[in-house]
C-alpha cells in the first residue's frame, strides 16, 4: 500500500530533520553556485551528464566496450548495437532533464513515453495488470492495471507539493518507494525508477547534481542502495514500508554530493583568479614526456577546448612540444632542450 496515501501517519525523526536543515543551507547557496559558474554550466552539465551516462551503463549491466562507450558518450557516435541505443538515448535523456527538469512532469503517461524512449528498440513497454481482491465471474475484470494506482499516488503528490503540507524532499523519497514496489510496466521497472529518482531529486532543488554525477555516487555506494530499497519496500504491500533508512542514507548522498560541489566551485574560483593558460602549460610541464588533450581536460575539466589547443599552439611555436600525429586525439611530445641535456 503507498506510503504517499498514508503519509499522514509518516514523522520525520530528530536526526532526519539535522539532516534536512543541513541540506536546506546548502540549497540556499544554490543561486550562489550558479552564478559563479554561469559563464561555463552548459560545460558543466554535459560533462555532469557524460559521467552520469556512463555509470548508468555500469549499473543497467549495457554490453559495451569502454571504447566503444567513450566514442557514443563523448563523440556522439552513431550506435550499432542495441545496448549501444540504450545508452545514447540515456544521454540525450538525462540532458533533456537536466535542461527541462523545472518543467517535466511524472504522471504516468510521461514516465511511460520516457521508458519507451530509452527500451522500444528491444520491446515496447506497456501497463502492467494486478489481480484485484474481488471476485469476478470474467477472468478479464479481476484484473486492474497498474496505472490506476500510480496516477491515484501521482496525484496525492502533486496536491501535497502544491499545498506545501508536507517536506517535499522526504515525500519525493517516498514516492520513489511507491514507485518501486508498484512496478507500473511490463518491463524495466527498475530502470525506469532510477530516472525517476533522478527527476524528483532536482525537482526537490538538489541542484548539487548538475555539477557532481548522482550516478557516479549510486554506483559507489550500490550495494547499500539496494539493501535500503528492499528494507523499504519490506511490508510495503500491507502498508507498514519503512522508509526512514533509505532516507537517511540519501540525504547522506545528497550532503556529500554539495560538499563536493563547494570544492568544485571553489577551485573553478581559484582557476578563474588566475591565467589558465598558465595553468596548463604548468600542468603540461609535469605530465609525461608524451600526453594527449584528453589527460589535459582531465585535470581541467572547466577549461575550453579554444583555450587548451591556444596554449599547444603557443608552446608547439616556443620548440617546447611537437604534434604526434594529426586530428583530435593526436598525441604531443615534448622536445628537450640543450640544458635539459647538460643537466643530465
Amino acid at each position: 500500500m503507498s506510503t504517499v496515501l498514508n503519509i499522514e501517519r509518516f514523522i520525520i525523526p530528530n536526526d532526519v530533520v539535522v539532516q534536512l536543515a543541513n541540506i536546506y543551507r546548502w540549497t540556499g547557496k544554490n543561486a550562489h553556485f550558479s552564478e559563479i559558474m554561469k559563464t561555463d554550466m552548459e560545460r558543466i552539465v554535459r560533462a555532469t551528464v557524460e559521467r552520469d551516462s556512463y555509470f548508468l551503463m555500469k549499473i543497467f549491466n549495457l554490453n559495451l566496450t569502454e571504447a566503444r562507450a567513450r566514442l557514443i558518450i563523448t563523440k556522439n557516435s552513431k550506435p550499432r548495437l542495441k545496448d549501444e541505443t540504450t545508452l545514447s538515448r540515456i544521454k540525450e535523456m538525462l540532458l533533456v532533464i537536466q535542461n527541462n527538469y523545472k518543467k517535466l512532469r511524472h504522471q504516468s503517461n510521461d514516465l511511460l513515453d520516457l521508458a519507451n524512449f530509452l527500451f522500444s528498440h528491444f520491446h515496447g513497454i506497456k501497463f502492467d495488470y494486478e489481480q484485484t481482491d474481488k471476485k469476478h465471474v470474467l477472468k478479464s475484470q479481476a484484473h486492474r492495471s497498474k496505472r490506476l494506482l500510480l496516477d491515484k499516488v501521482n496525484e496525492e503528490v502533486e496536491s501535497i507539493a502544491e499545498r506545501g503540507s508536507f517536506e517535499k524532499l522526504a515525500l519525493y523519497l517516498n514516492f520513489f518507494i511507491d514507485f518501486y514496489n508498484i512496478a507500473p510496466f511490463t518491463e524495466k521497472n527498475n530502470e525506469i525508477a532510477l530516472f525517476l529518482l533522478y527527476l524528483l531529486l532536482l525537482k526537490a532543488d538538489i541542484e548539487a547534481f548538475r555539477y557532481v554525477s548522482f550516478f557516479e555516487k549510486l554506483h559507489e555506494n550500490i550495494t547499500e542502495f539496494e539493501k535500503e530499497v528492499k528494507n523499504a519496500s519490506f511490508n510495503w504491500k500491507e502498508g507498514f514500508a519503512q522508509t526512514m533508512g533509505f532516507i537517511r542514507f540519501m540525504l547522506k548522498l545528497i550532503l556529500e554530493a554539495y560538499e563536493k560541489t563547494d570544492e568544485i566551485v571553489k577551485d573553478y574560483q581559484f582557476d578563474a583568479n588566475l591565467n589558465k593558460s598558465y595553468n596548463i602549460e604548468n600542468t603540461i610541464h609535469k605530465l609525461p614526456e608524451i600526453f594527449s588533450k584528453d589527460e589535459i581536460r582531465i585535470l581541467h575539466p572547466f577549461v575550453s577546448d579554444s583555450t587548451i589547443n591556444r596554449t599547444l599552439i603557443k608552446l608547439r611555436n616556443e620548440g617546447l612540444i611537437k604534434p604526434l600525429g594529426k586530428g583530435r586525439s593526436a598525441k604531443w611530445v615534448k622536445i628537450a632542450r640543450n640544458n635539459d641535456h647538460e643537466k643530465n
